[in-house]
């Protein structure tokens, strides 16, 4: 029954009421209105070569009066646009008034005025395009039966950095995020983002890389037969040890130390001196391993007669006629990657006998005799 009684000159009504909107538009349109609305700011004219070192302001806040009670809708379109010609290296000040406001034609506006900022402050430096290495970011340690093998693989390996001198000048090296590789026991690899520069005006590009890592296990090896020498160029002298060779034993990562390979070590001093000494093995530091020299009593007698020391003629008993022949520590490098660590040396030590030329037969007949 209500709706019968509503449907009744269904037609007049729906007119009456398009009539009622039309009129209260109208009337609303003739209206001043004043709004206070955000505008984005739009640069252009920029000096060629140049660009902004802080970032730049984006919008701007303005009141614009003029007809029509929807205008603020009307108005979304509107930019304030700055003109940049002019402006150099440096700080730059530019006035914002409501002359740069450009807003839609078919708004009929009355007043127009831009209430924050009025000024903009803009420091300008000429853009440069450098390439900066990258720094992998890694943490965390492998499997404690693992090993890292060689450096870390980065892909690419620099990156592109585009902003004002002054910014991009500092930028000397560049950061990837934290990669993890806490208890691996493999190869990894995977795609990290860089660390952003804290300056919005410079650009990285990419902004990504790929990392990778090879972790292989722990093992240990025996090399045999390392014959033993001394440095003639250095000295001036000719050795005989006894025994000839010695063994090492290393531990490393498995790529590394199955291939290792040390035929000789030649043991080097600025304190060589004719006749014999024991060498004992006390340390290994990073690629060298060090030998300490020592001259216990009984070895007098292991020298053969006529002094092979080197000191001349004599008795071999008489301990004033043997002189050590080493005062200092011998130190031996060592052929091998730094990855590499020596666990041991057997026998840890030997006995060297030390002379010159006209010394060698002595020397050859001393290591063959039997202490």
């Amino acid at each position: 029954m209500v709706w019968k009684r509503w449907s009744r000159n269904l037609g007049t009504k729906l007119l009456s009421f398009v009539v009622a909107v039309g009129l209260w538009l109208s009337v609303t349109n003739q209206i001043e209105f004043e709004n206070e609305l955000e505008f984005p700011i739009e640069y252009t004219n920029w000096p060629a070569g140049l660009t902004p070192v802080q970032k730049l302001p984006e919008t701007v806040r303005a009141r614009v009066r003029g007809n029509g009670k929807f205008m603020r809708y009307t108005l979304r379109d509107g930019v304030c646009r700055i003109d940049m010609s002019g402006n150099q290296i440096g700080w730059n000040t530019i006035a914002v008034s409501g002359a740069e406001l450009v807003l839609p034609a078919e708004v009929e506006v009355a007043r127009a005025e831009v209430l924050e900022p009025t000024r903009l402050s803009i420091e300008l430096d000429e853009t440069v395009i450098r390439d900066v290495p990258i720094h992998p970011t890694v943490v965390g340690s492998p499997d404690e039966r693992y090993v890292q093998v060689g450096k870390t693989f980065v892909n690419p390996n620099v990156a592109r950095v585009k902003g004002p001198r002054k910014l991009v000048d500092e930028i000397a090296l560049l950061s990837t995020k934290e990669f993890d590789i806490d208890g691996g026991r493999g190869t990894v690899r995977k795609r990290v983002r860089l660390v952003p520069s804290p300056h919005e005006t410079v650009e990285i590009t990419p902004t990504m890389v790929e990392i990778g890592i090879t972790i292989e296990p722990i093992v240990e090896r025996r090399i045999e037969n390392v014959a033993l020498a001394i440095s003639e160029s250095d000295s001036g002298y000719l050795a005989t040890f006894r025994p000839a060779s010695i063994s090492i034993e290393i531990t490393g990562a498995r790529s590394i130390v199955e291939v290792a390979e040390v035929a000789q070590l030649t043991l080097q001093s600025s304190a060589w001196r004719p006749g014999t000494s024991i060498l004992t093995f006390v340390e290994s530091t990073g690629r060298e391993l060090v030998f300490e020299p020592h001259l216990p009593f009984p070895l007098e007698r292991a020298l053969p007669e006529g002094g092979s020391n080197g000191s001349g003629g004599g008795s071999s008993g008489n301990p004033q006629r043997v002189r050590a022949a080493i005062e200092g520590r011998a130190v031996a490098q060592l052929p091998l990657p730094r990855e590499v660590e020596v666990t041991r040396v057997d026998p840890a030590r030997v006995v060297v006998i030390v002379g010159t030329e006209s010394d060698t037969p002595r020397i050859v007949r001393s290591s063959e005799s039997s202490p």
